[in-house]
C-alpha cells in the first residue's frame, strides 16, 4: 500500500470500547454498587469482564446470521440475563437490570482520551465507527466529555465490525477513498478488518483494558501502519 503518509489521511475512524472508554472500571463499579445495594458478594472486575466477552460473542453470533439483528443494548441485556441466572446478583428486578445495563451509557474515558482527541480535530476529520450503539456513543461521549465531528454506529449500517461492509461503508459516507482514513484502534482484529479493506491503522494500547494484572501481549501486530504509546503520541506522530 505504500509508505504511510499522515498528511495524506483526510479522517481518522476511532473505535472507542475500550480504545477511548474505559469500560472495565466503569462497569466494574456499577457492577459492585449493585451487589452492594443487595448486599451480596461478587468478583464484580471479573463479572465485568465476562459481561463484556457474552455481548462480544453475541456480536459475532449477529455477524454470523446465527442470531437475528440486534443494537448492542439488546446485546448487553441479553448477556446480562445470561450471567444472571448463575448469579448472587439474580436478585435484580428488570429494571435494576435495566439500571444496570445502562451503565454502559456512563462510560468513562482514559484520561488521554479527550485533550489528544481536541488536538487530532484541529487537523482532521474525527468520528467514532463502533459496534456500540448511536444512543450508548452519544450518551457516554457527553458524559466523559468528548466531542466527535460524527458518530456512526454499526447500528446504522447493519453489520459489525470486522465484516468489511461496516468500513466501506463508513468510509463511503464520508465521501474519501478507504486509503484517505486511519482507524485506530487497540484491538487487532478490528484493525485488520480496516486494513483488508484499504483503510490505513494506528494501533494504540491500552493497558489494563481487561483489568490488572495485564496478561495480555500489546506488541503491535504485524502489517500496522502506526503504533503509538498512547493517544497523546498518537497527536503528535499525526501532526497535530
Amino acid at each position: 500500500m505504500g509508505e504511510f503518509d499522515p498528511g495524506a489521511m483526510r479522517a481518522l475512524t476511532f473505535d472507542v470500547g475500550g480504545t477511548v472508554f474505559d469500560w472495565h472500571h466503569t462497569i466494574g463499579d456499577a457492577v459492585q454498587q449493585a451487589a452492594r445495594t443487595k448486599g451480596v458478594q461478587l468478583d464484580a472486575a471479573a463479572f465485568a469482564n465476562t459481561w463484556r466477552r457474552a455481548m462480544l460473542q453475541g456480536v459475532g453470533e449477529v455477524r454470523a446470521g446465527t442470531l437475528p439483528w440486534q443494537n448492542a443494548d439488546a446485546l448487553h441485556r441479553r448477556a446480562l440475563d445470561q450471567l444472571l441466572q448463575d448469579s448472587p446478583l439474580a436478585v435484580l428486578s428488570s429494571a435494576e437490570r435495566d439500571d444496570l445495563t445502562f451503565a454502559w451509557h456512563r462510560l468513562r474515558a482514559w484520561p488521554d482520551a479527550a485533550p489528544a482527541l481536541a488536538r487530532l480535530r484541529g487537523r482532521y476529520t474525527v468520528v467514532v465507527l463502533s459496534i456500540l450503539s448511536f444512543s450508548l456513543l452519544v450518551d457516554s461521549s457527553k458524559h466523559a466529555g468528548i466531542a466527535w465531528d460524527g458518530i456512526i454506529s454499526c447500528e446504522f449500517i447493519g453489520r459489525y465490525k470486522d465484516d468489511p461492509a461496516a468500513y466501506e461503508t463508513a468510509v463511503r459516507w464520508l465521501g474519501l477513498r478507504p486509503e484517505q482514513a486511519l482507524m485506530v484502534a487497540a484491538h487487532p482484529w478490528d484493525l485488520q478488518g480496516a486494513a483488508r479493506v484499504g483503510l490505513r491503522t494506528a494501533y494504540v494500547p491500552r493497558p489494563g483494558e481487561w483489568g490488572e494484572p495485564e496478561t495480555r501481549d500489546l506488541t503491535p501486530p504485524p502489517g500496522i501502519d502506526l503504533a503509538a504509546a498512547g493517544f497523546a503520541d498518537l497527536a503528535d506522530r499525526l501532526g497535530a
